[in-house]
């Protein structure tokens, strides 16, 4: 399901930006040369950020699966967060080799590790391809006709790309909503490896406690490795693979950075939601983001409940809750940020003063007169119907096995929709295969006792809904089983019953091209099969909504632009971006100020053996004073992480945070509780990000891990 609100693109302007300094800026790649980045404060000659005709500094910067990356040797070593490898040494850990624990350390290369499923990609170049995207849109009133055309334009470069450029990975990205379109070819890095991801204690210093929180005192960083195959081509995981020789990798400043230095960052930012209508805001602010948030609450608890005294669910359980608690606390900031700054209503009288501009200029009026009014009046039944969709969004999520059965009740309503027997043998040819990666992608994440509590969870939140709120297919279940109790206990017989989970049964079920599936008797198609039919209805009005937006928000964002009479910059999407500032305290609340420092020292006073538990050679080593040649003068210590006053986001995990020559002085991880309202509003009062310092990274390397190998092979 794809739901409008979660997943519409960002409103986005790929437009020249003016040479005076901004107030935010996740500036994508064609900006750079409209930046005075001299007299900002960089040294190394900003072309050797961006040279389309050469090699520069983009080609160090790789996109770690969500998480951004950099290279920093020429065997493809590449250093990101503890928090983007964590999956990947849950999934070989167990209770014998607790690697979640202790660590993990690849001695020499052969000792290297597979992080199963990690795809790293490199920005080899992008065209424009908006013309070509848009296509034939303009004789269609038809708005889902309009999202069909877009779909085909770009399935159709797409492809024609790939087909050109057969060792790269060629995507369109919207950069500005029924607008702008740019197309971006990638390279791919199909086999990486785990080198060294330090201990638990190390890469998430404080846990939950200080997730969001200044003062950080966190090592969140590890090591890759990315392989090629012999060739040099893309390649899976092969004991013949042999290490990727990127174009450049980064030195690094063992010397680190002082307070009010000049850095910058080059990375991969998510999501950024800052040109969106006030409806937009209206609608995170006062339901998405507090429904996630305590969804995300519910189920943490209960994966701890379920795992207390079960080592092994424990292991099991920790990357999901560590993705769950990182999300909710991220939500809850945006909450407070929200509150802070009045930003919803903020939103409002910008947007009420936009259109007045606009309704007193008969030009701008004959063009977007009626745009405010008809995007508010799209997003009105969305606002009032939001507890209703956002059950929708879930009830499938919290449930592998139940999104199963509704999977297969919906492809066998699109069967029974296809009249004849040689359109059903390609219908059967083509989605059967689907079906079974479906079921390949979910079994793995089948957790009865846990499933049987989050449906219950979520019908008994359903059965609560009024108005037009209401779900006719919990209403129905409600009557057949009156009691909390009851409708409990019917869950429980579903997994009982259910054929579901049975691995050997239902991959036998979908070895061949058959309908054989369809005619599957079980308790989750038959409670998916109405819910179904409620979602799919709900789609198709979302579908009309997404398409009506899609041509609205270009509009919207040209009107925005004649009224601050300033063209601005895209919001983030998950492509190359670059943003600069300085390294700088702030004071987050009245009275107190934040230095833009943490210490070693701060990490020895927060062990409590509990929430900050360390290792005992990290305290060996600082009684003995041990920590030279990366003492930080001015602190006469040895620095942790710091502040900076950079717009990161999402997506921007693991980038390499750059001195003014271009060296590594640290590695992004984190924004201040302040700024996880980024994703909305910018704002350098409140928004600072956080790094590690690159002289920790190097002392753990040294005296923690023992990895002189590492050292060495960066040149240190």
């Amino acid at each position: 399901m794809k739901r409008i609100l979660l997943t519409i693109t960002a409103c986005f302007a790929w437009l020249l930006f003016s040479n005076h300094k901004a107030d935010e800026g996740m500036f994508p790649l064609s900006e750079l040369k409209n930046l005075d980045l001299k007299k900002a404060g960089l040294r190394m000659d900003p072309l050797a950020l961006y040279n389309p005709n050469g090699i520069s500094q983009i080609d160090a910067i790789v996109r770690v699966g969500g998480c951004t990356g950099s290279f920093v040797s020429n065997d493809g070593l590449i250093v990101t967060n503890h928090h983007c490898a964590f999956g990947f040494v849950a999934a070989i850990s167990d209770t014998i080799n607790n690697y979640i624990n202790t660590g993990f350390l690849a001695k020499d290369r052969a000792a290297e590790v597979e992080a199963k499923g990690l795809v790293c990609k490199i920005t080899a170049s992008y065209a424009d391809v908006s013309s070509d995207v848009l296509m034939g849109t303009q004789s269609t009133a038809d708005p889902v006709e309009r999202l069909r055309m877009i779909a085909a334009n770009i399935k159709a470069i797409t492809e024609k790309e790939n087909k050109a450029n057969p060792g790269l990975q060629c995507e369109v990205s919207e950069m500005f909503t029924g607008k702008t379109y740019v197309l971006f070819r990638y390279q791919l890095l199909k086999d990486v490896r785990l080198v060294y991801v330090p201990a638990r204690s190390i890469g998430e210093y404080g846990g939950e406690k200080d997730n969001w929180v200044w003062p950080r005192h966190s090592g969140d960083f590890a090591f890759l490795r990315a392989y090629v195959a012999p060739d040099g081509t893309p390649a899976g995981f092969n004991k013949n693979n042999i290490p990727y020789q990127p174009k450049k990798f980064l030195k690094v400043n063992v010397k680190g950075i002082n307070e009010n230095d000049f850095v910058f960052i080059l990375g991969y930012p998510g999501r950024t939601f800052r040109n969106q209508p006030a409806a937009f805001y209206e609608y995170h602010e006062s339901y998405m983001l507090k429904y996630i948030s305590d969804l995300y609450d519910w189920q943490i608890a209960k994966m701890e409940a379920l795992s207390e005294g079960n080592e092994s669910l424990k292991i099991k359980y920790a990357g999901k809750i560590k993705q769950l608690a990182n999300v909710t606390k991220n939500y809850k900031g945006k909450l407070q940020g929200f509150r802070r700054v009045g930003l919803t209503q903020k939103k409002k009288t910008e947007e009420a003063e936009m259109n007045a501009f606009i309704q007193a200029n008969k030009d701008l009026k004959s063009q977007y007169g009626g745009v405010v009014a008809d995007i508010n009046k799209l997003y009105a039944p969305i606002i009032s119907e939001a507890p209703r969709n956002l059950f929708f969004d879930f009830i499938y999520n919290v449930s592998p096995t139940l999104q199963m059965g509704a999977a297969i009740d919906n492809y066998k309503a699109a069967f029974n929709e296809v009249k004849s027997k040689q359109e059903q043998a390609a219908f059967l040819s083509k989605q059967i295969p689907n079906l079974k990666n479906l079921y390949n992608r979910l079994a793995g994440n089948m957790d009865i006792a846990f499933e049987k509590e989050a449906i219950h969870k979520l019908i008994e939140d359903a059965s609560q809904l009024s108005g037009s709120n209401k779900v006719k297919a919990i209403e129905d279940f409600v009557k057949k089983f009156p009691s909390s109790e009851a409708r409990a206990k019917e869950i429980n017989s579903w997994f009982a019953k259910t054929k579901i989970t049975d691995g050997k049964f239902m991959l036998n079920l979908l070895a061949d091209s058959s309908k054989a599936v369809f005619g599957l008797k079980d308790p989750f198609v038959a409670f998916a099969n109405p819910l179904n039919k409620e979602i799919n209805e709900a789609d198709a009005v979302d579908k009309i909504r997404e398409g009506s937006l899609n041509g609205l928000l270009g509009r919207y964002a040209d009107a925005k632009n004649a009224f601050k009479q300033k063209q601005f910059i895209p919001d983030a999407n998950g492509t190359l971006r670059f943003t600069y500032g300085y390294v700088r305290g702030y004071n987050p609340n009245d009275g107190e100020y934040n230095a833009p420092f943490t210490t070693l020292g701060g990490v020895i006073e927060k062990e409590d053996n509990k929430d900050y538990e360390l290792l005992a050679v990290i305290k060996e080593l600082y009684a003995a004073k041990d920590i030279d040649p990366y003492m930080h003068p001015a602190l006469n210590d040895l620095p942790i992480n710091f502040l900076y006053n950079l717009d990161t986001t999402g997506g921007n995990s693991g980038s390499p945070v750059m001195d003014a020559d271009g060296n590594l002085v640290g590695v992004n991880f984190d924004r201040a509780y302040t700024a996880t309202i980024n994703d909305y509003a910018w704002n350098e009062a409140y928004s600072r990000s956080v790094a590690v310092d690159i002289r920790y990274v190097l002392w753990v390397l040294k005296k923690v891990a023992k990895a002189d190998h590492v050292l060495s092979e960066m040149g240190i």
